[in-house]
């Protein structure tokens, strides 16, 4: 591996290691290796590469995406994004190029398009469920039955009955 400093292409690189975990709206000038967990919105201005064992979640931008681990949520890469093998990548996904590798799991709506915006746009503000309206409660009534008397019934035959008389000779 690369001294930690300098990773892919010699750039210097941040380095989010196993156990650490990171939340909030976060900005990164330069490549971001992430092995722990970050959640929230994230902007890096170089590659982010998730190794195997971490995990980014949220609002993702960067030009470059590479995944070796988990990444999940509303994700631009403006120029590619590479999920190799064991990878999972779920959520909204957009870029200009895809590369999925046979073992990795992507699971998102995925946009493939030359024409995508630089940033994504303002998250959606969260809006409640609209109530449906409610109506004046009414009493309610019990239902109206008409009973008539029952048909006569005329009574069982019996087994014991004699029956109709035969001349039996």
């Amino acid at each position: 591996m690369a001294p930690a400093d300098k990773m892919r292409g010699g750039e210097p690189a941040n380095l989010i290691l196993k156990g650490t975990t990171l939340e909030g709206d976060l900005r990164f000038g330069t490549q971001l290796v992430v092995a722990g967990v970050i959640k929230g919105n994230i902007h890096c201005e170089s590659m982010l590469i998730v190794e195997r064992g971490g995990r980014v979640e949220g609002r993702i931008e960067a030009p470059l995406i590479v995944v070796h681990g988990e990444l999940e949520g509303t994700v631009l890469a403006t120029q590619s994004i590479e999920i190799w093998s064991g990878a999972t990548v779920g959520g909204d996904v957009a870029a200009r190029s895809v590369r999925v590798d046979e073992g990795a799991m992507l699971t998102a709506n995925l946009l493939i398009a030359a024409d995508l915006p630089d940033r994504l746009g303002p998250p959606d503000p969260v809006q409640a469920p609209k109530a449906a309206p409610v109506a004046a409660p009414r009493p309610v009534e019990p239902p109206v039955t008409r009973s008539q008397p029952a048909p006569p019934i005329s009574p069982p035959a019996s087994f014991l009955s004699p029956g109709p008389v035969t001349d039996r000779r």
